[in-house]
């Protein structure tokens, strides 16, 4: 174990965390960078702030300053305004870890400055300080380099990696009151651990098992307490929709200057900041302190905000993993509180209003239509008043198709054309119709595809032949007259 790393464990463990306010820890992922906030009073907005290494405020040697703000892969950057200057990291490295100063420069003084522990692990990243209320739960992230995709990860109990007490394994992922849940596509697994007692106090590892050498880990302390947890979420997982923000509620449980939100990597912004930009992503802190509660919001969110984050106040840390998706009509009535129940019931009555309507207008047609088809039928029937049809026959061998205008009673027409009736005879066999009338010996024979006519007149002393009783040889003597009118034409 490196002994700085044990120096650090035994002051700590006889300190305690909220003693070293004004130390910090940091935890990142070898090749990876981190951007570390430094706070100063507003009497120092003017001076020169820098970056330096060892925790001997004597002996800490600069690496940079605000006034040349570049060394290596160390930059520094000074926003007077919100009174906070931040150092970047980048390409980071075991040799990186140690005890640093943000420090500000004071002519003919001692320089100020907070403390920070940087500790850059080559296997496995997590928090470091947590305080958590008795008979409460938790989840704890660990990060681990992809490398060790495929590897067996567990958590154990115990002030020394090599020698802790492992509890749970991700091949066996449950025991008692504690689980573990590995996500290899995200290189992180996840402890759970319910129902605290004070007996849980302690140092815990994330670790990997590694066949024939010392296993990767990383430490966290965890402290158990019967009131307030001094730092706490509502939620540590949160949900967002992509384009839309998201807010954390950070509860500290007494007065704090420094108030933190990070993401797990190391990249932090703080309340001072006001809204910042927290890898490319805008951030407002909102700092409440009659109700102790530091609000996050991030905005404008887009999938790959989907991670682990956490809240830091004093020193202390909480992690809450924020989930970025698409938004669905399930998710957004959920999210709108029941707002898409109050349009679903407008469409449902515009739906219902709609059908109606169309129910009257159908039955509006189809009355229109009735009395119109009504009025055709007496307007019909009133035209053909007076006029009947006239079957010559009712032998099923032919049938007279025709009408007989009929004068009135009583009244006599002076035109000719008004005595004569008309007929069409269709013949349905004329063989049989010439063979029923042999006798007469017809002088033509009846076609088959001929329509026969006839043409007689009334007898105006009302002595018309009755309908029906015709004979065969006034039908032959039509048929001759038919087939001689054909012959002239």
């Amino acid at each position: 174990m490196d002994p700085l790393m044990l120096l650090f464990l035994l002051i700590a463990g006889l300190t305690g965390a909220d003693s070293e306010s004004r130390r910090r820890q940091v935890s990142v992922l070898s090749g990876g960078s981190v951007t570390i906030p430094c706070f100063y009073g507003d009497r120092y907005k003017r001076h020169v702030k820098y970056w330096c290494k060892k925790n001997d405020r004597d002996a800490c040697t600069p690496i940079v300053h605000s006034n040349s703000p570049q060394e290596g892969k160390v930059s520094i950057r000074d926003d007077p305004d919100q009174r906070v200057f931040t150092v970047t990291i980048n390409n980071l490295t075991t040799g990186d870890s140690g005890y640093f100063r943000c420090g500000v420069k004071i002519s003919g003084g001692s320089d100020d400055g907070d403390q920070v522990v940087l500790s850059v692990t080559d296997g496995v990243s997590t928090v470091k300080w947590m305080r958590v209320q008795r008979r409460g739960s938790v989840t704890i992230p660990c990060f681990y380099s992809d490398r060790y995709k495929t590897h067996v990860k567990y958590w154990c109990r115990g002030n020394n990696r090599d020698s802790c007490t492992p509890i749970v394994h991700s091949d066996s992922p449950q025991e008692s009151k504690v689980s573990i849940r590995d996500d290899p596509d995200q290189r992180v697994f996840t402890l759970t651990i319910n129902n605290f007692t004070h007996g849980d106090s302690g140092y815990y590892w994330c670790c990997v098992e590694i066949s024939g050498a010392s296993d990767p880990g990383d430490w966290v302390s965890l402290s158990v307490t019967d009131g307030s947890s001094r730092l706490s979420v509502d939620k540590q997982e949160v949900t967002g929709v992509e384009g839309d923000s998201v807010s954390v509620q950070c509860h500290y449980g007494y007065s704090v200057n420094k108030k933190l939100w990070c993401k797990i990597g190391g990249t932090c912004v703080s309340e001072r900041s006001g809204s910042w930009d927290l890898d490319g992503r805008p951030v407002l802190i909102r700092d409440d302190t009659g109700n102790r509660v530091f609000i996050v919001t991030m905005r404008g969110l887009e999938r790959k905000d989907t991670g682990w984050y956490w809240c830091d106040a004093g020193g202390l840390q909480i992690p809450v993993h924020i989930t970025v998706k698409l938004i669905t009509i399930t998710e957004s009535h959920e999210e709108d509180g029941g707002n898409n129940d109050k349009l679903r019931s407008l469409v449902q009555l515009a739906l219902y209003v709609g059908l109606g309507l169309l129910v009257l207008l159908l039955i509006i047609i189809f009355i229109t239509w009735k009395v119109w088809d009504k009025h055709k039928k007496k307007t019909t029937m009133s035209q053909n008043q007076g006029n009947t049809d006239l079957t010559l026959n009712p032998d099923p061998e032919y049938a007279a198709i025709g009408n007989i205008k009929r004068d009135p009673p009583g009244q006599a027409s002076e035109e000719p054309g008004a005595d004569v009736t008309y007929s069409s005879i269709v013949l349905s066999d004329p063989e049989q119709v010439s063979s029923r009338c042999s006798s007469h010996r017809p002088a033509v024979t009846p076609a088959s595809d001929v329509v026969y006519s006839s043409v007689a007149l009334k007898h105006r002393e009302g002595a018309a032949t009755p309908r029906g009783s015709s004979t065969c040889g006034e039908l032959l003597l039509m048929m001759r007259a038919v087939r001689d009118t054909q012959i002239l034409h």
